[in-house]
């Protein structure tokens, strides 16, 4: 049993979301999962498993950051876990995204490049998952769903009062800033596993302007939805 992440192979389906909030773990798993069996709470770190329109699906809370998302994905690993889609919040730093939108990470840049130290001070390229993406921007296609995708960036820092390495960013094309699918991308390469980001906007950066809890939970379900949806495809190709 990992230290952290208190379960068996048998408690985790393939498929995990990754909220970072053990809230949102809950809500999830309550409103969406058929039957949820909660299996891990350690450090309120709460982990449920359940099915979803007959398909087994977990969900396990991440924490904030890097630090804490990578010792959960190690250990979620470990455990069996095939396709990892990090469901969250982020801060838009680009036009082409406002609030409640949900965005698909293509790509993630980082501010602190968390891999620099494993590649002699190259930059490592974190990208999410080809097959996974097209099997969700199908789902929101087939139902007209609204869908944006491109770079991301994470950031170690959340009160960021300098806004200038944002905006080198953002002229770039980069759509929006968060603080963990960097490193969720990199473990997912490093292991062989599939994996992604959906985020909704919670926040326009440059603005100071945030949704309000209902705004952002429709965004929430509105991600949810999207994954339940593309389930078919994903199990699919990872059986």
């Amino acid at each position: 049993m990992p230290i952290h992440v208190r379960g068996e192979p048998k408690d985790i389906a393939k498929i995990v979301l990754l909220p970072g909030d053990p809230q949102r773990a809950e809500y999830i798993a309550n409103k969406y999962f058929e039957k949820p069996k909660k299996y891990t709470d350690y450090r309120l770190m709460y982990g449920f498993t359940g099915t979803c329109n007959g398909y087994p699906i977990s969900v396990q809370t991440t924490g904030m950051g890097t630090p804490s998302l990578s010792i959960v994905v190690e250990e979620l690993i470990s455990l069996g876990a095939e396709v990892l889609i990090r469901v969250g919040t982020c801060g838009s730093i680009n036009s082409n995204a406002d609030l409640t939108d949900v965005i698909l990470a293509t790509s993630a840049s980082s501010s602190h490049d968390i891999f620099s130290r494993k590649f002699s001070g190259a930059c490592f390229s974190a990208s999410s998952d080809f097959e996974l993406n097209l099997a969700i921007y199908q789902a929101a296609k087939t139902k007209n769903k609204r869908l944006i995708y491109g770079d991301i960036l994470t950031s170690e820092t959340f009160y960021e009062d300098d806004f200038e390495l944002y905006k080198k960013f953002s002229s770039y094309g980069t759509l929006a800033v968060e603080m963990e699918s960097y490193a969720l991308f990199g473990l997912a390469k490093k292991y062989g596993k599939k994996a992604t980001a959906l985020l909704t906007v919670s926040d326009i950066v440059f603005e100071k302007k945030r949704a309000d809890s209902e705004l952002i939970q429709k965004g929430v379900d509105a991600m949810i939805d999207l994954v339940i949806d593309s389930l078919p495809e994903i199990y699919r190709f990872i059986k």
